[in-house]
């Protein structure tokens, strides 16, 4: 059976293939039950909360437990934050600015996973209907 990730306010950029990475506030138990090369089924939002499922996705390393502050500059746009400003779509609210960016790195230590995507089932635009957009 193949696991879940869901991508809820950035699912507009991974179906627009500008999202490569993701930070979760895993436990390490959990963080722990993914490994390299393994194929999730990527989800808008969790199958409970009527969530779509969008594609799949290829874990390019396992998931490592790194501090905000060390995130590389280009995550910016890998997290998929640049094409999300530049369309409008929010996030918990606020455009994904770079302002906002070097604010959201100054949290806390993230599980970084980073993939590559392998399916899309949708278009970005198809799914914004469920998304706030600007």
């Amino acid at each position: 059976i193949m696991k879940i990730i869901s991508f809820a306010w950035t699912t507009p950029a991974l179906l627009a293939r500008q999202k490569t990475v993701t930070r979760r506030a895993w436990t390490e138990h959990y963080a722990s039950g993914f490994k390299a090369g393994e194929q999730l089924q990527a989800w808008s939002a969790s199958p409970r909360f009527k969530g779509l499922r969008v594609g799949t996705i290829e874990l390019m390393q396992s998931p490592s437990l790194q501090p905000m502050e060390l995130m590389p500059d280009s995550d910016y746009e890998a997290e998929g934050f640049a094409f999300m400003a530049a369309h409008g779509v929010r996030l918990n609210g606020e455009l994904p600015t770079r302002p906002w960016f070097e604010q959201w790195r100054h949290g806390g230590p993230m599980w970084v996973v980073r993939f590559k995507v392998i399916e899309l089932r949708a278009h970005w635009n198809q799914i914004t209907k469920r998304i706030e957009i600007e």
